[in-house]
Formats: C-alpha cells, sequence, structure tokens
C-alpha cells in the first residue's frame, strides 16, 4: 500500500545536513595527492598542522570568486541530519486527506540509534554518509527512528535502525531562471528523495485513538510503515565570506546545508521495497532529472501522484538561514492534464502555493475507461500553464541495492532488480545493459566482473545478477540500462586489503603505527570529531579505549553511532585499531 495508495500523514519543514566536506577531494601538492580516499589516509610528509591549514586556505572557484575555503563550505560538519520545525500538515486516505485532527501541526523528528545490546538512547541524530565522498550521484542517510509528537506520550514512537538512499535525483530549479542569494553547490538547485522503512516490532508506541495511524500500523497485511522525504533548496546557511572572517577568527563552526523537507508516512507492506518508493516513474522532460511516481488503484478507480521531485519550483528563498517557515511556491500550471493513448482522460489543480501541505501528492478520481487506458499506456501529464511535460517511462528499474560496501574477502554478491512495465509485469522480454563507470571524480576501481546482458522474460518482475569481484579496490558505479527505460545505479566501495597480521602478532602494538595507519586521516580531515575526542592525543584515545571499543562493533555498523560515521576504515584498519585498544584495555 506505502504511503502514494493508502493512508498517509504528510509533513514539512526545514532540514539541517551538516555534512564535513573536507573529503571531498584528494586535493593535489607539488603534484602529489595529499590524500588517499580509497586508502583513507595522508600521503603528504607534511605536518598536521601543516595539512590543516592547507584546508582551511581560502579559494576561488573557476570564474575567481572567492568561494568558501580549500576544505569546502563545511570543513567542520559532523554527518547530523535534523528536521527542524517539521510538522504535520494532513493526514487521511488517499482522495479524502484532511486538515484537521489530532495530528495535525504535530512536530516530526529523525532519531538517532539505539545503543546495540543494550537498547539505550536514542543518541545524537541521523547522519548522512556518502559511500563516494566526490560524488554527487549517491548518498545515504542512516536513522535510528522516526517520531510524531513530542513528550514523553508522543503520537509515534519508532526506534529501529534503517537506511535511505537518494533517489529520484534531479533538479528543482531552473539553473538558468533561479539563483540563490550567494553562491553555493549545485545542491541548491537540486531535489532528492529518500525512504526509510521501520518493521512493525520497532513501532514501541503509537495514538491508537487517531484514525490514521490505527489505519497504516494496525493493518494486518503491513510488515510496518514508510517514511517518504523529499529535500530540496539545500545550500550552507552562511556564505563565504562569513566562513572565511569565522575561521580567522578560529570560531571554527559548522555551517550546515539547510533546506526543505516535504514527507509522508504510509504502510510498508510486503511486496514493496524498503528504500525505494513504489510506482510507475513519471520524468519531468523538461526539468533535467526530474522524476515522480503515480500509482494506479484499478479497484478505487484512482490514480495518486507523487509529484514533489517532478514539478518545477517557483522561486529559492532569499536568506540561507531562513529555511522553517511556509516553503515557496511551485510554478503555477494551472491544471494538471493527465492523458493516456494520446486521450486526455483527468485533470487536477496544480495547487502551486499550497502543494507542500498535502505532501506533493495528488489524488485523481478516473472514470473506467480512464483506468484501462492507464493499464495500457504510458502517463502523459501537460498542463495549461507554462508548458509541463511529464511522460512516464515505460520501464522502470529499481531495487534495495544502492549502496554496497564489500570486504576484500568477498569473492560475489547476488543483487536482485526489479523491472516493471506500466506498473506491472513485463509484457515482452527485455534485455538489460550492464557497465560501470565512476560514481564521482575517482577513476572506476574496476573491482565489478559481471555479465554485459542479463534478459528478463515477459510476466517477470524481478532479476537475481550474480556479480563477482576481482582483486581491485575503490569505488564504482554500476549502471543499468534499457530501451523504453530510465537508468538505475548501484555505487560501490570495495575495501582494499590490508594486512597488519605483523604488527598485531608482534604485540605491543606502537601508538605511532596506529595513529598513522587508523586516526591520523580522520584528525586533519574531520575535525568536529576531534572537538569531541582528539584523536591525536594518545592519552585521550587510551582513556576512551573501552568506548571506542564498542563503536567499531560489526554491531554498530548498520547504526548512526558506528565509529567512523563514514564508514572509510578497511577491515584490516579495524583490526589494527581494535588490537591496538585490546591491548590498552589488557586483554
Amino acid at each position: 500500500m506505502s504511503y502514494l495508495n493508502g493512508p498517509r500523514i504528510n509533513f514539512y519543514g526545514g532540514i539541517s545536513i551538516n555534512v564535513d566536506t573536507a573529503n571531498n577531494d584528494q586535493y593535489t601538492t607539488d603534484g602529489k595527492p595529499l590524500l588517499d580516499l580509497n586508502d583513507a589516509s595522508v600521503c603528504s610528509a607534511q605536518s598536521d598542522d601543516d595539512v590543516i591549514a592547507y584546508l582551511r586556505e581560502e579559494v576561488s572557484n573557476s570564474k575567481g570568486q572567492p568561494y568558501f575555503v580549500r576544505g569546502g563550505w563545511n570543513y567542520y560538519g559532523d554527518h547530523q541530519v535534523v528536521l527542524q520545525q517539521a510538522k504535520v500538515s494532513s493526514s487521511g486516505a488517499p482522495g479524502a486527506m484532511n486538515q484537521t485532527g489530532g495530528l495535525q501541526h504535530l512536530p516530526v523528528y529523525l532519531l538517532g540509534g539505539l545503543e546495540p545490546g543494550t537498547g539505550k538512547g536514542p543518541y545524537g541524530g541521523a547522519v548522512m554518509v556518502d559511500i563516494d565522498p566526490t560524488s554527487s550521484v549517491t548518498s545515504q542517510i542512516y536513522a535510528g527512528g522516526f517520531q510524531i509528537g513530542g513528550g514523553d506520550t508522543p503520537a509515534l514512537l519508532v526506534q529501529g535502525h534503517a537506511v535511505s538512499h537518494s533517489r529520484l535525483l534531479g533538479l528543482r530549479y531552473s539553473t538558468s531562471r533561479v539563483q540563490p542569494p550567494y553562491l553555493t553547490p549545485g545542491s541548491a538547485w537540486a531535489s532528492g528523495t529518500f525512504q526509510l522503512a521501520f518493521r512493525k516490532q520497532d513501532i514501541v508506541s503509537f495514538d491508537d485513538s487517531d484514525p490514521v495511524l490505527a489505519a497504516i500500523i494496525n493493518d494486518p497485511r503491513s510488515q510496518g510503515l514508510v517514511v517518504r522525504y523529499s529535500l530540496f533548496e539545500c545550500f550552507p546557511g552562511n556564505d563565504s565570506a562569513s566562513v572565511r572572517a569565522d575561521l580567522k577568527a578560529n570560531q571554527n563552526n559548522a555551517n550546515p546545508s539547510l533546506g526543505r523537507v516535504i514527507g509522508s508516512v504510509g504502510a510498508w507492506y510486503a511486496d514493496e521495497l524498503a528504500s525505494d518508493p513504489l510506482g510507475r516513474l513519471l520524468p519531468n522532460v523538461k526539468l533535467g532529472g526530474a522524476q515522480g511516481l503515480a500509482w494506479l488503484d484499478e479497484s478505487a478507480a484512482r490514480l495518486s501522484l507523487d509529484l514533489v521531485s517532478a514539478l518545477e519550483g517557483d522561486n529559492i528563498r532569499s536568506n540561507g538561514q531562513a529555511n522553517t517557515g511556509p516553503i515557496g511556491p511551485n510554478l503555477d500550471y494551472g491544471n494538471l492534464i493527465i492523458s493516456a493513448g494520446e486521450r486526455q482522460i483527468a485533470s487536477v489543480p496544480s495547487n502551486p502555493g499550497g502543494y507542500y501541505e498535502w505532501g506533493g501528492l495528488y489524488d485523481v478520481a478516473l472514470s473506467t475507461e480512464a483506468v484501462a487506458l492507464l493499464k495500457a499506456h504510458p502517463i502523459q501529464i501537460t498542463s495549461d500553464k507554462n508548458d509541463l511535460q511529464i511522460t512516464e517511462s515505460r520501464l522502470r528499474i529499481s531495487s534495495d541495492a544502492r549502496n554496497l560496501y564489500t570486504d576484500p574477502s568477498d569473492t560475489r554478491k547476488a543483487v536482485t532488480v526489479r523491472v516493471h512495465e506500466l506498473g506491472g509485469p513485463l509484457l515482452t522480454p527485455v534485455v538489460l545493459q550492464l557497465s560501470t563507470s565512476s560514481p564521482g571524480t575517482l577513476e572506476d576501481g574496476q573491482f565489478l566482473e559481471f555479465p554485459a546482458t542479463v534478459q528478463v522474460p515477459a510476466g517477470a518482475t524481478e532479476v537475481t545478477i550474480d556479480l563477482e569481484f576481482n582483486a581491485g579496490s575503490g569505488f564504482s558505479l554500476l549502471e543499468f540500462k534499457a530501451v523504453c527505460a530510465s537508468d538505475y545505479h548501484m555505487a560501490f566501495r570495495r575495501y582494499p586489503e590490508h594486512d597488519y597480521s605483523a604488527l598485531i602478532n608482534a604485540g605491543n602494538i606502537a601508538w605511532a603505527d596506529v595513529y598513522e595507519h587508523c586516526l591520523r586521516f580522520f584528525y586533519v580531515l574531520f575535525p568536529a570529531m576531534s572537538k569531541r575526542i582528539p584523536l591525536n592525543d594518545e592519552a585521550t584515545i587510551q582513556a576512551v579505549a573501552g568506548e571506542l571499543l564498542k563503536r567499531i562493533d560489526e554491531s554498530y555498523r548498520p547504526t548512526t553511532l558506528y565509529m567512523p560515521l563514514t564508514r572509510a576504515l578497511s577491515p584490516g584498519k579495524v583490526a589494527l585499531l581494535r588490537a591496538y585498544l585490546n591491548q590498552l584495555n589488557g586483554d
């Protein structure tokens, strides 16, 4: 059922994404790389202070304009993701949404993780982690729960570990038409959608008297709930001049990306993916990469549309800090005109000023004839204002396999890919073409071995593909293409093989070795971490050895509490650090 075709709760507000930007580049000094992002090491013979000073140096963009510092717009970020003044804006069943009831205006939160084993927490908040730190096409957000309402008895409390991946990435604003108030990353114009799925056993408590919550959670067909949230208008809260002045004064404050969020909560059913929203794919052919989703409910004669990432926004806020008030309007498309098989079958007002209060979702009643046309033909959406052109991708490729980590010991992995035609089984056989490329600015690691083509038979909805790994390491993007389909990709990080067995087996591991191989990279690149635990200080590491041992345990890896948050240490480096920390503990 999901949020798109069943009872739903919609919310909107602001979001703070406090990622550290210093690892977005390997940098080059004297013709040599300063860092090795794959190896998680510092290549330079310079001192730590010199490397940090280099990352704090002021730089200019390609046009010679002052643009933050070499370490990016947020050298002191800690990767926390926080909803800011997000609140419920509507709830109900498709076609019967309302803005009344006990949930209306309640605050909404993403939660941090619980400690494995003890269940203590939650601690901190959700965290954003890029599997390839140089990439702009793939990211992920780990969360430890979700909450509606505050106080001791919130309306909904969910505590469970889940990860969501960037989907439906594309422009929300035309770069030629709309400009942010100052120089920003490209994220200012972009939109991205994430989905978290929580199991029923993750639901700690909920207000059973609320009919919408009860309908979502008590449905016996549901295995839990999904939270779909779309982010846009995200750019640093402070401009280049402010960041530079802050660093000169040695204030060293974070400069998170502040943006807008529109979300929906619904049931999660057994045949639905956890991290990829269901539905037929609706690319906006006039706005680069922008996409929406549609669900045809035949029994209810209704088409539900998720266009929050498909329609163009009309403006970007003029104040970087002001991200929590009412959301700016979309372009005024007048009426959205829905067609199939070259026949206009329905229309619905685009509601440019209030769309966000309804989750960016539209429920359209259909005739029996319209249902039949939509079953057999791609959806087309145009408008009577501002020339909207949305044409359904006849085939949709999707999967929960999106950001994948592999160890040097892994030799093969099976990934399952779904392929739907007009939302259902394939009407004719489809050939998937597979290839790899770089997910970011680093070269493709070329460690994946895979079939060049895979045939999916008529009547199928998915196929499992066997991948093999060679001795390489690094980052790679596995891309899937098919005729009449929008592309799909999976991002991989394959850790290098580090063997420190000689150091470990010799006993009495030296601090200098552990610092150089395991900690120095994070000390110079992630100063926010060292505000809590100075990673270059041997005495501090000795004092917190027990806590660090917990945080590098595999049981923490799916949580928001794992160290390092970036998951950049190879198994070999983790083994060396673990042996050293055990040595400090006398084990």
